[in-house]
């Protein structure tokens, strides 16, 4: 029978904690059902059915507005589930611990307490049990400030590396395959929350099926082949949420620098603004780019006093004519807040907090470290506070660089079209420009390069369109589209900051995974890649 399971957090003492009681109720026909056998039925139960639950359906007032419907009270959705609490008692290095599952079938997921489920239960137990071998399929989401999610799904059994992700960058939402066990079940089914398992069991033996599950939760075996699930972790546990949600009310209520910064969410279309309103009530503050200084001036003007206002600070963009060109947008969607509570460290991005591994984020730092940074000071100028992109990149050395912004190549068969970079050196340096501040994410910057250097390395008509625009500039070309030298070409991911910081380190960490991943795929193809910084002039506060 295919059962749907669930673990409840460390945090449970008893079984109502574990259930919605405003959905558990007779008005919502639900009852509870007695063992025929208590005394031998070896575990404790709480058993609730839901009976013949009938609503209308959605569909009938779609209907009923221009056909007529005979018996039409008569049409209803019927529903019937059921819920099975289950306590274990276990001892743990000599101390008795209580364990709290959920059973399920029908609609009787809607009646459990979410918030106090143990995080990633579902995934743990379908990778110490799924064969390596026999994957069926993975939903994925990334984990920058642009969020992607996707399926992929093998129609036969398969291993990791067929299904093509990236696993350090990518967060597993769900996992299935075949089990290795089929005293575990055939297949299964692992979210973060729950696991879907197909097994031969009865009801006498659910008890034993979670200890069997319990056992495999517990277990560490998956970290042989899906070790990277620890890397990264979106955090559920409503008590530590709450302590550090405290730790970004007094590191804004300081008005720290340090392991915070903002950056556009993507529901803000930012071309289309002029400049951006931070309000609070009447309370209000307008700037060309929103930046740490802004949202710390507003502050000031307000009775700043408790967490819950960064969730009522909001963020518009306005046109020339100061026409709200986006809907309003909450500063927390905006915060990137990077902290450690007890051993633990935590990043708050997407609106989400994370849980990082300790010896993954260490890996991160030391990579990103050993990016090239090209300290040449005359590399680049200081970009003027509020220039836009395009005048920027215009008025650099004209007898160094090639300006190829917004000068785009047509992919053949394409409707698509790409911008080489924003600069081409005489010295063959490929050179992104991106204002940090001005980004829905620098994911695009990384993708622009990453893109950019495999089109060079495939396309021949690519490489005449860039040989050909550099021979119009300078004279000393001695390449050609059929002689090119990637090995002498460097790419330059070229960022403007006003921290003081080396701009490695004072990109976010997703930001960080996100940008480790295209240099490995620049570098696979015999080109090199390296980091500028671009100071902002004339900035009197630095944020």
């Amino acid at each position: 029978m295919k059962l749907s399971y669930y673990l409840f957090n460390e945090n449970m003492r008893n079984f109502n904690q574990l259930i919605l009681h405003n959905k558990v109720n007779e008005n919502n026909n639900f009852f509870v059902l007695k063992p025929k056998d208590p005394d031998n039925l070896g575990f404790n139960c709480q058993v609730y059915i839901q009976r013949n639950k009938q609503k209308e359906p959605k569909w009938i007032e779609f209907l009923e507005k221009d056909l007529n419907i005979p018996k039409r009270n008569e049409i209803k959705n019927t529903v019937n589930s059921f819920v099975i609490l289950i306590k274990l008692n276990r001892t743990v290095d000599a101390e008795e611990k209580s364990y709290f599952f959920a059973i399920t079938g029908g609609f009787g997921f809607t009646a459990i307490n979410k918030n106090n489920l143990e995080n990633n239960f579902g995934l743990k137990v379908a990778l110490n049990t799924i064969d390596s071998k026999e994957l069926k399929a993975f939903d994925v989401r990334n984990i920058d400030l642009k969020t992607k999610q996707k399926r992929v799904l093998i129609n036969k059994g398969s291993e990791l590396g067929e299904f093509d992700l990236d696993f350090e960058q990518d967060l597993i939402n769900l996992v299935s395959g075949k089990s290795k066990d089929e005293e575990v079940g055939t297949s299964i089914r692992g979210t973060t929350s729950s696991l879907s398992l197909n097994s031969n069991v009865g009801f006498s033996q659910l008890g034993e099926k979670c200890n069997q599950l319990l056992d495999l939760f517990l277990s560490d075996d998956y970290k042989e082949n899906f070790s990277f699930i620890d890397n990264i972790k979106i955090l559920k546990d409503t008590e530590i949420t709450n302590s550090l949600n405290q730790k970004l009310f007094e590191t804004l209520v300081n008005r720290e620098r340090d392991y915070i910064s903002l950056a556009y969410p993507d529901m803000i279309e930012y071309e289309r603004c002029s400049k951006y309103k931070v309000y609070y009530g009447r309370k209000t503050i307008e700037t060309e780019e929103v930046t740490l200084y802004d949202i710390y001036a507003l502050l000031d003007q307000i009775n700043f006093n408790s967490p819950t206002l960064i969730n009522k600070i909001k963020i518009v963009g306005l046109d020339d004519s100061d026409t709200a060109v986006t809907s309003p947008a909450t500063l927390n969607h905006f915060i990137i807040y990077e902290t450690q509570l007890a051993e633990d460290k935590y990043i708050f991005s997407l609106n989400n907090w994370y849980k990082i591994d300790n010896d993954y984020f260490t890996n991160v730092q030391n990579e990103i470290r050993g990016i090239e940074l090209l300290e040449t000071e005359d590399f680049l100028t200081d970009i003027e506070e509020g220039e836009t992109e395009g005048n920027y990149n215009e008025r650099q050395d004209t007898d160094y660089f090639l300006c190829l912004d917004k000068k785009n190549y047509q992919v053949t068969g394409s409707r698509s079209k790409i911008e080489v970079c924003d600069l081409f050196s005489i010295d063959k340096h490929f050179v992104c420009v991106k204002k940090e501040t001005a980004s829905a994410t620098l994911s695009h910057l990384f993708a622009q390069g990453s893109v950019s250097m495999k089109l060079i390395r495939d396309s021949v008509e690519y490489r005449k369109f860039l040989v050909d625009k550099a021979k119009e500039k300078f004279e000393t070309i001695n390449y050609d589209e059929d002689n090119f030298p990637y090995s002498e070409c460097t790419l330059v991911y070229a960022i403007s900051t006003s921290k003081t910081e080396d701009i490695r380190d004072s990109l976010p960490f997703f930001s960080k995974v996100n940008l480790l991943h295209h240099i490995s795929l620049i570098k696979r193809l015999g080109i090199k890649v390296a980091m500028y910084k671009i100071n902002v002039a004339n900035r009197a506060l630095t944020l």
